[in-house]
């Protein structure tokens, strides 16, 4: 009887055992899944007029894992209207600049959660980077990027995103600041990650050489960007970093205007200054703002194929940083050139893509796939007609407050 009963206690204890083997399996499972989800296999970079909560709400139809981006907002701007009522949930204006949208619910069949959102901000003052950076954690952002990889005039001018690459120590300042704001935010939010956006290096366009530069090896661009990266993650929190494959040019491809420009009131020999050799003109406003656009668009197109792309770069650069989660960026058209550009063997976590995925966003509907989740079982039509629906209903929301159905959008 004796040995009966013992045999039962060790049956008993067994039994317990194995049953907390199982509940530690499960949890490390659960973990394991929830941190996989958290790695930005697969993202949707930032695109001005294009990546609104809007498109968000869209593209969650092909994918519920991947990490999207919200436009490049300037810092300043967040701030000049938190500024004006620092009750966010009150603040309308601040709400429909940086609002969220929770989940999509125009269909009771294909209610989708928001997934990972990220806030990119714009500019270099580090005060108001902290400031907005603070705002976009309170108000529910799984991450903060600051763009330091826009080579647009319009941007770039205003010494933010790839100007940014030339003093890397503010830089550090910066994303140093950002970091404890997002630490101390009042949500205690601790689950925000902050990152940075770059390209390889910085390069004036009106004297850059294409064609020496793609006779040149890895290593120039290499050091270039690894110098900035040691700065930048040395004292902060950053660790991620979205790098896109190429050097960004700064300033116009073309001469600067020889002439002078004409001022108000003044006489013609009023017009010429001493050592001036050309004529004046009058300023045409408007065309200049036109040109102004046409030349940062120009800019903005020559660096996306101009400078070589180098990938291999980014793959040595996650090699000497394992501590560190690089995303790789540029010049990926298609699933089949993610997997390309992202195995096991080079460290490197996931892929960012801009223009193809907004012009084919259908090809990356597998996206998914690389967290290991469920593929979409919707057809286009039930995309189409639930969008249809959802802009409809925006539209009627927009109408309260908004003014236009365009400024809604914004």
């Amino acid at each position: 009887m004796r040995k009966v009963q013992m045999m039962w206690r060790h049956n008993n204890n067994m039994i317990a055992v194995v049953q907390k083997m199982m509940l530690l399996l499960i949890f490390v499972q659960l973990f394991t899944k929830c941190h996989s989800l958290a790695q930005e296999h697969f993202s949707v970079a930032p695109m001005m007029a294009h990546t609104n909560r809007h498109y968000h709400t869209f593209f969650r139809f092909f994918s519920q894992h991947a990490h999207l981006y919200t436009e490049m907002i300037p810092a300043e701007k967040i701030v000049s209207l938190y500024n004006s009522n620092e009750d966010i949930e009150s603040n309308e204006a601040l709400q429909e600049l940086l609002g969220i949208n929770s989940a999509i619910t125009t269909n009771s069949n294909m209610n989708m959660n928001r997934g990972p959102i990220i806030l990119q901000l714009g500019g270099g003052n580090p005060q108001s980077l902290a400031l907005a950076s603070e705002v976009g954690a309170r108000m529910g952002y799984s991450g903060i990027n600051l763009n330091c990889g826009c080579p647009s005039n319009a941007v770039s001018g205003r010494s933010g995103g790839c100007a940014l690459m030339r003093n890397a120590s503010h830089v550090a300042e910066c994303v140093e600041r950002m970091s404890e704001s997002i630490a101390n935010n009042v949500n205690g939010n601790g689950n925000v990650e902050l990152s940075v956006k770059h390209r390889l290096g910085v390069r004036d366009a009106s004297t850059y050489d294409a064609e020496h530069d793609k006779q040149q090896t890895d290593d120039q661009a290499y050091q270039e960007c690894e110098e900035f990266i040691q700065t930048i993650t040395e004292n902060s929190k950053v660790q991620k970093l979205q790098v896109h494959a190429r050097l960004g040019l700064l300033g116009d491809f073309t001469p600067e205007r020889t002439e002078a420009l004409w001022t108000p009131n003044s006489s013609s020999e009023q017009r010429k200054r001493p050592g001036d050799t050309h004529d004046t003109i009058k300023i045409d406003h408007k065309r200049e703002q036109y040109k102004a656009k046409y030349l940062a668009r120009k800019a903005t197109i020559h660096n996306r194929s101009v400078p070589p792309l180098r990938p291999n770069v980014i793959n040595r650069l996650a090699k000497t940083y394992p501590h560190l989660d690089f995303v790789t960026n540029g010049g990926i058209k298609s699933m089949e050139g993610l997997h390309h550009r992202v195995d096991e063997t080079n460290n490197v976590m996931g892929a960012m893509v801009g223009r193809s995925v907004i012009n084919h966003p259908c090809s990356f509907s597998h996206a998914d796939g690389l967290w290991g989740g469920a593929l979409p079982q919707w057809t286009r039509e039930d995309v189409i007609l639930s969008h249809i629906q959802y802009c409809i209903e925006e539209e009627e929301r927009c109408k309260g407050h908004c003014g236009s159905f365009r400024d809604g959008l914004r």
